[in-house]
């Protein structure tokens, strides 16, 4: 994973649009870096924020090591669909 995730890459792990995430961002919910090409969250924000969300809906515990891992995937998957493989 990138040090940094866009908004749509942060929108898939949290099943929302990017406006949605931006909305977030405005919020406070989400902390992101604001470029000229738009806000780039931290890894490490995109994982707390996937950790609250998953141990919320599943009411189970994950460990780092597995949420990066999913959260990875996740990312992979669909820039791999994106790309049109």
């Amino acid at each position: 994973m990138d040090d940094h995730l866009s908004t749509e890459e942060v929108g898939w792990i949290l099943d929302c649009s990017p406006g949605s995430v931006r909305g977030m961002i405005r919020d406070g919910a989400i902390e992101a870096v604001r470029l000229p090409a738009g806000f780039r969250i931290p890894k490490a924000e995109a994982l707390r924020v996937a950790r609250e969300r998953i141990e919320a809906e599943a009411d189970h515990k994950v460990t780092d090591r597995e949420l990066e891992r999913l959260v990875d995937e996740l990312i992979a998957t669909n820039r791999r669909r994106l790309a049109g493989g």
